[in-house]
Protein backbone atom coordinates (compact mmCIF):
# COMPACT_ATOMS: atom_id res chain seq x y z
CA UNK A 1 0.00 0.00 0.00
CA UNK A 2 1.44 3.82 -0.25
CA UNK A 3 1.05 6.18 2.57
CA UNK A 4 2.12 10.01 1.00
CA UNK A 5 2.95 7.92 -2.10
CA UNK A 6 5.84 5.88 -0.72
CA UNK A 7 5.36 2.07 -0.62
CA UNK A 8 4.87 0.09 2.65
CA UNK A 9 3.87 -3.25 3.46
CA UNK A 10 0.71 -3.63 5.27
CA UNK A 11 1.10 -5.82 8.68
CA UNK A 12 -1.36 -8.58 6.60
CA UNK A 13 1.43 -8.38 3.62
CA UNK A 14 3.89 -10.96 5.39
CA UNK A 15 6.09 -8.09 5.93
CA UNK A 16 9.76 -8.65 6.83
CA UNK A 17 12.11 -7.92 9.71
CA UNK A 18 14.05 -5.23 7.30
CA UNK A 19 10.63 -4.04 5.55
CA UNK A 20 8.79 -0.33 5.67
CA UNK A 21 5.71 -1.91 7.31
CA UNK A 22 2.66 0.00 7.49
CA UNK A 23 0.54 -1.21 11.39
CA UNK A 24 -2.87 0.50 10.14
CA UNK A 25 -5.51 0.32 12.83
CA UNK A 26 -9.78 1.73 11.71
CA UNK A 27 -11.78 3.31 14.47
CA UNK A 28 -14.97 2.23 13.86
CA UNK A 29 -18.21 3.38 15.92
CA UNK A 30 -21.27 1.21 15.58
CA UNK A 31 -20.14 -0.15 12.22
CA UNK A 32 -19.03 3.71 10.56
CA UNK A 33 -16.09 5.07 10.77
CA UNK A 34 -14.98 7.96 13.10
CA UNK A 35 -11.94 9.72 14.32
CA UNK A 36 -11.01 9.04 18.40
CA UNK A 37 -10.72 12.53 20.65
CA UNK A 38 -7.29 12.07 20.81
CA UNK A 39 -4.15 9.42 20.17
CA UNK A 40 -1.81 9.53 22.93
CA UNK A 41 0.78 6.68 21.24
CA UNK A 42 1.13 3.77 19.52
CA UNK A 43 3.87 1.36 21.11
CA UNK A 44 5.27 -1.76 19.82
CA UNK A 45 6.00 -5.02 22.32
CA UNK A 46 6.87 -8.37 22.05
CA UNK A 47 3.78 -10.38 22.24
CA UNK A 48 4.71 -12.69 24.76
CA UNK A 49 5.56 -9.33 26.85
CA UNK A 50 1.95 -9.30 27.59
CA UNK A 51 1.44 -12.26 28.70
CA UNK A 52 0.62 -12.96 32.37
CA UNK A 53 2.23 -11.66 34.29
CA UNK A 54 2.05 -8.68 31.88
CA UNK A 55 5.26 -6.66 32.10
CA UNK A 56 3.45 -3.88 29.72
CA UNK A 57 -0.41 -3.00 30.99
CA UNK A 58 -0.90 -2.14 34.97
CA UNK A 59 -4.17 -3.02 36.63
CA UNK A 60 -5.66 -0.01 35.28
CA UNK A 61 -5.34 -1.26 32.04
CA UNK A 62 -3.12 1.18 30.83
CA UNK A 63 0.79 1.17 29.64
CA UNK A 64 2.90 0.46 32.85
CA UNK A 65 5.37 3.19 32.44
CA UNK A 66 7.55 1.71 35.64
CA UNK A 67 7.64 -2.05 33.50
CA UNK A 68 7.15 -1.21 30.14
CA UNK A 69 10.09 1.26 29.39
CA UNK A 70 12.75 -1.65 29.57
CA UNK A 71 10.50 -4.18 27.29
CA UNK A 72 9.17 -1.68 24.44
CA UNK A 73 10.51 -2.05 20.78
CA UNK A 74 9.25 1.45 19.75
CA UNK A 75 7.50 3.97 20.04
CA UNK A 76 5.24 6.37 17.98
CA UNK A 77 3.30 9.76 19.21
CA UNK A 78 1.61 13.15 17.85
CA UNK A 79 -0.79 12.47 15.38
CA UNK A 80 -0.38 14.35 11.91
CA UNK A 81 -2.15 14.59 8.36
CA UNK A 82 -0.61 11.54 6.44
CA UNK A 83 0.96 14.63 4.11
CA UNK A 84 3.40 15.28 6.88
CA UNK A 85 4.84 11.27 6.35
CA UNK A 86 8.65 10.99 4.87
CA UNK A 87 10.57 8.31 5.40
CA UNK A 88 13.34 8.51 7.55
CA UNK A 89 14.60 8.50 11.12
CA UNK A 90 12.50 10.09 12.82
CA UNK A 91 9.62 9.43 11.01
CA UNK A 92 7.55 8.58 14.05
CA UNK A 93 4.33 10.11 13.49
CA UNK A 94 1.04 8.68 14.18
CA UNK A 95 -0.40 9.32 10.35
CA UNK A 96 -3.85 9.95 9.79
CA UNK A 97 -4.98 8.65 6.15
CA UNK A 98 -8.52 9.42 6.23
CA UNK A 99 -11.46 9.86 8.44
CA UNK A 100 -11.50 6.67 11.33
CA UNK A 101 -7.82 5.53 9.44
CA UNK A 102 -4.68 6.16 11.36
CA UNK A 103 -1.45 4.40 10.60
CA UNK A 104 2.42 4.09 11.61
CA UNK A 105 5.32 3.10 9.85
CA UNK A 106 7.54 0.57 11.59
CA UNK A 107 10.81 0.95 9.29
CA UNK A 108 13.52 -1.98 9.25
CA UNK A 109 15.15 0.23 6.16
CA UNK A 110 16.34 3.30 8.55
CA UNK A 111 17.70 3.76 12.26
CA UNK A 112 13.99 4.54 13.05
CA UNK A 113 13.25 6.45 17.15
CA UNK A 114 10.96 7.82 18.66
CA UNK A 115 10.25 8.91 21.78
CA UNK A 116 8.73 7.13 25.49
CA UNK A 117 8.16 8.86 28.73
CA UNK A 118 10.38 11.61 27.95
CA UNK A 119 13.66 9.19 26.63
CA UNK A 120 14.21 8.68 23.08
CA UNK A 121 13.91 4.75 22.05
CA UNK A 122 15.49 3.46 18.90
CA UNK A 123 13.43 0.72 16.77
CA UNK A 124 14.93 -3.03 18.21
CA UNK A 125 11.63 -4.49 16.56
CA UNK A 126 14.32 -6.47 14.24
CA UNK A 127 13.98 -9.96 15.02
CA UNK A 128 10.93 -12.28 13.52
CA UNK A 129 8.51 -13.13 15.77
CA UNK A 130 4.64 -12.13 16.82
CA UNK A 131 4.72 -8.06 18.49
CA UNK A 132 1.67 -6.56 19.37
CA UNK A 133 0.90 -2.38 18.80
CA UNK A 134 -0.97 -0.99 21.11
CA UNK A 135 -2.96 2.47 20.74
CA UNK A 136 -3.78 4.21 23.56
CA UNK A 137 -6.75 6.13 22.53
CA UNK A 138 -9.56 8.94 23.90
CA UNK A 139 -12.84 8.12 22.06
CA UNK A 140 -14.45 11.85 23.98
CA UNK A 141 -12.78 14.95 25.63
CA UNK A 142 -14.23 13.43 28.56
CA UNK A 143 -13.47 10.19 28.21
CA UNK A 144 -11.15 8.01 29.88
CA UNK A 145 -7.51 6.70 28.28
CA UNK A 146 -7.57 3.37 26.56
CA UNK A 147 -5.78 0.75 25.46
CA UNK A 148 -6.76 -1.34 21.93
CA UNK A 149 -4.14 -3.73 21.12
CA UNK A 150 -3.21 -5.25 17.67
CA UNK A 151 -1.34 -7.81 16.64
CA UNK A 152 1.16 -8.44 13.68
CA UNK A 153 4.41 -10.75 12.72
CA UNK A 154 7.32 -9.99 10.99
CA UNK A 155 8.97 -12.96 8.83
CA UNK A 156 12.20 -14.02 7.79
CA UNK A 157 10.54 -16.61 5.74
CA UNK A 158 10.00 -14.36 2.83
CA UNK A 159 13.48 -15.54 2.18
CA UNK A 160 13.76 -18.40 0.52
CA UNK A 161 15.13 -20.44 -2.60
CA UNK A 162 14.30 -22.89 -5.31
CA UNK A 163 15.39 -24.82 -7.61
CA UNK A 164 13.82 -23.73 -9.74
CA UNK A 165 11.60 -21.04 -11.62
CA UNK A 166 7.83 -20.69 -9.35
CA UNK A 167 4.88 -21.76 -11.79
CA UNK A 168 2.28 -19.30 -10.50
CA UNK A 169 -1.34 -19.77 -11.57
CA UNK A 170 -3.82 -17.03 -10.35
CA UNK A 171 -8.07 -17.06 -10.55
CA UNK A 172 -10.54 -14.28 -9.65
CA UNK A 173 -13.89 -13.86 -8.49
CA UNK A 174 -16.02 -10.46 -8.21
CA UNK A 175 -18.23 -9.53 -5.72
CA UNK A 176 -21.13 -7.92 -5.54
CA UNK A 177 -22.48 -8.93 -9.31
CA UNK A 178 -25.15 -6.63 -8.90
CA UNK A 179 -25.31 -3.15 -7.58
CA UNK A 180 -28.09 -0.70 -7.24
CA UNK A 181 -28.01 2.81 -9.09
CA UNK A 182 -26.97 5.05 -5.26
CA UNK A 183 -24.99 2.64 -3.79
CA UNK A 184 -21.76 2.92 -2.14
CA UNK A 185 -19.99 -0.35 -1.88
CA UNK A 186 -16.84 -2.43 -1.56
CA UNK A 187 -15.62 -4.14 -4.79
CA UNK A 188 -14.28 -7.42 -3.86
CA UNK A 189 -11.76 -9.48 -5.93
CA UNK A 190 -11.06 -12.79 -3.87
CA UNK A 191 -7.60 -13.45 -5.85
CA UNK A 192 -6.42 -17.58 -5.60
CA UNK A 193 -2.59 -18.27 -6.01
CA UNK A 194 -1.14 -21.53 -6.45
CA UNK A 195 2.25 -22.88 -6.72
CA UNK A 196 2.22 -25.85 -9.13
CA UNK A 197 5.82 -26.75 -9.20
CA UNK A 198 6.05 -30.70 -8.00
CA UNK A 199 8.95 -30.48 -6.58
CA UNK A 200 8.36 -27.01 -4.19
CA UNK A 201 7.68 -27.37 -0.62
CA UNK A 202 4.47 -27.07 1.31
CA UNK A 203 6.11 -24.92 3.43
CA UNK A 204 6.87 -22.25 0.37
CA UNK A 205 3.25 -22.79 -1.02
CA UNK A 206 1.78 -21.97 2.35
CA UNK A 207 3.08 -18.38 1.83
CA UNK A 208 1.13 -17.81 -1.12
CA UNK A 209 -1.68 -18.90 1.00
CA UNK A 210 -1.30 -15.65 2.94
CA UNK A 211 -0.84 -11.93 1.12
CA UNK A 212 1.30 -11.61 -1.16
CA UNK A 213 -0.21 -9.06 -3.55
CA UNK A 214 1.61 -6.07 -3.96
CA UNK A 215 1.11 -2.93 -6.41
CA UNK A 216 -2.63 -3.47 -6.72
CA UNK A 217 -4.49 -1.44 -8.78
CA UNK A 218 -8.38 -1.97 -10.02
CA UNK A 219 -9.93 -0.35 -13.46
CA UNK A 220 -13.46 -0.24 -14.03
CA UNK A 221 -14.97 0.15 -17.57
CA UNK A 222 -18.40 0.58 -19.17
CA UNK A 223 -19.53 -1.51 -21.72
CA UNK A 224 -22.45 0.25 -24.53
CA UNK A 225 -23.75 -2.70 -26.00
CA UNK A 226 -25.51 -2.45 -29.27
CA UNK A 227 -25.59 1.59 -29.38
CA UNK A 228 -23.30 1.79 -32.77
CA UNK A 229 -23.31 5.91 -32.02
CA UNK A 230 -21.15 5.32 -28.71
CA UNK A 231 -17.76 4.15 -28.16
CA UNK A 232 -18.17 0.03 -27.09
CA UNK A 233 -15.94 0.60 -23.68
CA UNK A 234 -15.67 3.74 -21.98
CA UNK A 235 -13.15 3.96 -18.85
CA UNK A 236 -14.67 5.01 -15.41
CA UNK A 237 -11.69 5.06 -13.23
CA UNK A 238 -8.32 4.29 -14.90
CA UNK A 239 -5.29 2.24 -12.64
CA UNK A 240 -3.65 4.90 -12.03
CA UNK A 241 -7.30 6.79 -10.51
CA UNK A 242 -6.82 3.86 -7.84
CA UNK A 243 -3.71 3.46 -6.91
CA UNK A 244 -4.15 5.26 -3.52
CA UNK A 245 -7.59 3.44 -2.79
CA UNK A 246 -7.30 -0.01 -3.24
CA UNK A 247 -6.75 -2.47 -0.42
CA UNK A 248 -5.47 -5.81 0.17
CA UNK A 249 -6.83 -7.92 2.73
CA UNK A 250 -5.03 -11.19 4.37
CA UNK A 251 -6.43 -13.61 2.12
CA UNK A 252 -5.27 -12.16 -1.07
CA UNK A 253 -8.81 -10.37 -2.01
CA UNK A 254 -8.30 -6.70 -3.49
CA UNK A 255 -10.87 -4.35 -2.83
CA UNK A 256 -11.97 -0.92 -3.54
CA UNK A 257 -14.82 1.62 -1.95
CA UNK A 258 -16.88 2.75 -5.14
CA UNK A 259 -19.58 5.16 -4.68
CA UNK A 260 -21.92 4.72 -7.76
CA UNK A 261 -23.42 8.86 -7.21
CA UNK A 262 -19.83 9.45 -9.10
CA UNK A 263 -21.28 8.52 -12.25
CA UNK A 264 -23.99 11.35 -11.77
CA UNK A 265 -21.45 13.67 -12.86
CA UNK A 266 -18.96 11.60 -14.18
CA UNK A 267 -17.05 13.66 -17.14
CA UNK A 268 -17.77 11.11 -19.39
CA UNK A 269 -21.53 10.93 -18.67
CA UNK A 270 -21.36 15.36 -19.56
CA UNK A 271 -19.37 14.70 -22.78
CA UNK A 272 -21.81 11.85 -23.74
CA UNK A 273 -19.82 8.96 -23.90
CA UNK A 274 -21.02 6.70 -21.53
CA UNK A 275 -24.19 6.45 -22.15
CA UNK A 276 -26.73 5.23 -19.92
CA UNK A 277 -25.40 5.34 -16.34
CA UNK A 278 -26.66 1.56 -15.55
CA UNK A 279 -25.80 -1.52 -17.72
CA UNK A 280 -22.79 -3.56 -18.00
CA UNK A 281 -19.51 -2.40 -16.09
CA UNK A 282 -15.83 -4.49 -16.27
CA UNK A 283 -13.44 -4.80 -13.25
CA UNK A 284 -9.86 -5.49 -13.99
CA UNK A 285 -7.75 -5.93 -11.45
CA UNK A 286 -3.43 -5.33 -11.88
CA UNK A 287 -1.11 -6.24 -9.21
CA UNK A 288 2.31 -7.88 -8.89
CA UNK A 289 3.43 -11.57 -7.72
CA UNK A 290 7.15 -11.71 -7.34
CA UNK A 291 8.51 -10.34 -10.50
CA UNK A 292 5.09 -11.07 -12.42
CA UNK A 293 2.65 -8.11 -12.98
CA UNK A 294 -0.73 -9.99 -13.56
CA UNK A 295 -3.65 -8.64 -15.33
CA UNK A 296 -7.19 -10.42 -14.50
CA UNK A 297 -9.68 -11.77 -17.09
CA UNK A 298 -12.48 -9.43 -17.27
CA UNK A 299 -14.94 -9.33 -13.74
CA UNK A 300 -18.53 -8.44 -14.77
CA UNK A 301 -20.97 -6.39 -12.60
CA UNK A 302 -24.18 -4.33 -13.16
CA UNK A 303 -25.64 -1.41 -11.78
CA UNK A 304 -29.65 -0.77 -12.42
Amino acid sequence: MLINGYQVIDRNNRPGVLDRVGLRTFFNNDGALQDPYSISSVSVFWLTDNTSPSTVLGSDGLLNTSTASSVIKMNFGTVQNVSAYTPGATASGIYKLGTGKYAVVLDGTVSLSGNYNGNTIANTASGAGSYIDLWTVKWLANSPWEIFINEFSLNDDTLFVTTEPLLLTTSHRLTPKRVKMGSKIDLKVQTEVQVSNKNITPEIKNIFKDSVITSAQMMITKLNEGDTDLPSVVVVSSYSDTTNYVDVTSDNTILLNFDTNILYTHPRLVDGTLGPITGTYIVHVKYTILNQTIVSERLVFLIN
